[in-house]
């Protein structure tokens, strides 16, 4: 009766034990197959040994959080050197900056992408026009008008206006729709 006893506690002592060790395993299988293979000094990990294994995987975060730390610190270094710039040139440059944006503006472009059309104009808000006479113009010139944005970018308008030819065998004379914007602006 004795040994039946000791059998039957040795074999439940021993069951936590193997479950640790399979749980262990699993875990380190784990942890190796998220570290790419070129962090491992040799090809196959069948060579490493398990504490081996570990530990190439502690030197790789650690390399990582060494990375992201320098990075980080980058970052805020350009910050600040971006703070520190627009700081000193705000005052004195923004003016300057200014006038020299308005004499550049108005922007008319326009891009010709087969029957359709693209034309986007960028002005101040001085020298503003109404959106509607741009649709005017373009479809006195033969296009239909899909689709037309306008957003705000500082002291800037932006309108992007997409249209398409009415007549895909006539199309839209380009340069004409440059011409009168540039006449209506």
């Amino acid at each position: 009766m004795k040994r039946s006893n000791e059998n039957a506690s040795s074999s439940s002592s021993k069951q936590p034990q193997t479950n640790s060790r399979s749980l262990m395993n699993q875990l380190c299988s784990n942890l190796t197959s998220i570290i790419p293979p070129p962090h491992f000094p040799n090809s196959s990990l069948g060579m490493l040994s398990q504490a081996d294994q570990i530990e190439q995987a502690t030197n790789y975060i650690m390399g990582l959080r060494e990375r992201v730390d320098n990075l980080n610190k980058t970052k805020e270094q350009l910050q600040m050197m971006v703070l520190n710039q627009e700081g000193a040139s705000s005052s004195s440059n923004n003016d300057a900056t200014m006038a020299a944006n308005s004499r550049l503006l108005p922007i008319i472009e326009i891009k010709e992408l087969g029957c359709n059309l693209e034309v986007q104009l960028v002005m101040d808000f001085e020298n503003n026009i109404m959106l509607h006479e741009v649709i005017r113009v373009l479809e006195e010139e033969g296009a239909e008008v899909v689709n037309a944005t306008s957003s705000t970018s500082g002291n800037n308008i932006v309108h992007t206006l997409h249209a398409k030819a009415r007549s895909s065998r006539v199309g839209v004379e380009t340069s004409r729709v440059r011409e009168r914007l540039h006449e209506l602006i």
